[in-house]
């Protein structure tokens, strides 16, 4: 019998009651409006609220998911700009299934996957990002020996070579761009001073396949996915540790449902350390900081309280939280996606968390999630809000 390389495949038809059944109540459009005061930030859903149509909120891609499966419409380029703007955030189905036990955000995926097999996604969108995985491996086109560049004086152990506890997964951002180098660089550090026995996969590492899984293809996902399992099983590392939220979703519910691995995020490593008292944090860090919850850290995988409880240990600094917090959280800008080929929406959503940070009174932006750290600090650079931006791992290493 052939073995299953990640978790089993699902199709958009097997989801047919959900997207059958919405009754248009508008739950997925806003926020839990309880726990948000200023009315400005009560609508959650970035494609709804940015393009102010029914299609572009999940009631509507329900809608459509159920008139394709009746053949009652056929695809154009207002479905396909519609589909492909969800930033699969998941704001929808945390409004959704507590109340209706509907799964709008699953809906959205398998239908997107389903437009890759129909042939009417739009992959030409996408075509410079899956040119890149094919000739190297990762999404921005860097080769294996540029992505491993930030170990450099670091004295990692190749987890193929020597046999450690932990194996350290990159993911497809912290070894492309230069100035999410040092940050892990700082997750390095801070596990090292931990006592964490770590390595890396070094260049065999490719990538996570998330951005693959986002615009719908699974098929090629899977052949990434194979490649990675193959070499985690080869190192014998039982535990692997990501700072990456993306990498740690597809870890978590893709590879660890055909792999014997355990999967953490780096902020639940950090914030066992510290309660341990592994972690001496020393250094005030004087700052007023506002913690973004990743979409896919937070609400798709319940880490809210670790990241928290580090920056609440840490001497000097003032932790704030956005009015949307939690399970309220704007997404940054960068998911689903759309950075790679909707760049002016894109800037329209981080520029409306940038101005909530503002709104709360926070000098700094932290969050543990590299693609959020690259949407803020673009963001930022243009002046208009004066933030700095931190990744978790970062702050950590200012206070050791």
């Amino acid at each position: 019998m052939k073995r299953r390389i990640t978790a089993p495949r699902e199709v958009l038809s097997e989801l047919r009651e959900d997207f059958s059944l919405c009754g248009k109540c508008k739950l997925c459009q806003a926020v839990m409006a309880q726990q948000c005061e200023e009315p400005r930030f009560w609508r959650n859903c970035p494609s709804g609220t940015r393009f102010r149509y029914e299609a572009y909120y999940a009631s509507g891609k329900l809608e459509i998911a159920r008139c394709l499966d009746l053949v009652e419409i056929e695809p154009d380029d207002r479905m396909r700009h519609a589909l492909y703007t969800c930033m699969l955030c998941g704001s929808c189905e945390d409004r959704c299934y507590p109340v209706k036990q509907m799964h709008p955000l699953w809906v959205i995926q398998l239908l997107r996957e389903q437009a890759v097999q129909d042939g009417w996604a739009p992959m030409e969108q996408f075509s410079e990002m899956l040119d890149n995985i094919e000739k190297t491996d990762n999404p921005y086109g860097v080769p294996a020996r540029k992505r491993v560049e930030w170990e450099d004086g670091l004295d990692i152990k190749n987890a193929l070579d020597e046999k450690v506890e932990y194996l350290l997964f990159v993911g497809d951002d912290y070894g492309v761009f230069p100035e999410l180098a040092p940050r892990m660089k700082a997750v390095a550090k801070v596990l090292r001073a931990g006592g964490v026995e770590f390595g890396t996969l070094g260049t065999a590492e490719v990538s996570s396949g998330s951005a693959l899984l986002m615009i719908g293809d699974r098929d090629y996902f899977e052949t990434v996915a194979a490649a990675n399992t193959e070499k985690i099983e080869e190192s014998g590392a039982g535990k692997v540790i990501t700072a990456d939220p993306h990498a740690y979703t597809v870890l978590k519910e893709e590879y660890a449902k055909a792999i014997d691995i355990e999967v953490y995020h780096f902020s639940e490593i950090a914030a066992g350390l510290i309660d341990e008292g592994k972690l001496k944090l020393a250094n005030e860090v004087k700052v007023k900081a506002v913690y973004h919850d990743p979409c896919r850290l937070g609400r798709r995988q319940g880490v809210f309280e670790a990241p928290r409880k580090v920056l609440e240990a840490m001497p000097g600094l003032e932790l704030l939280e956005f009015e949307r917090n939690l399970k309220n959280s704007l997404c940054c800008g960068g998911g689903g996606s759309v950075f790679f080929w909707e760049p002016e929406y894109v800037r329209w959503v981080t520029n409306e968390r940038l101005f909530e940070a503002d709104s709360v009174g926070a000098e700094a932006i932290v969050t543990s999630c590299p693609i959020c750290v690259r949407m803020f600090e673009s963001a930022a650079s243009e002046g208009k809000y004066k933030l700095d931006v931190y990744d978790l791992a970062e702050v950590i290493e200012k206070a050791l």
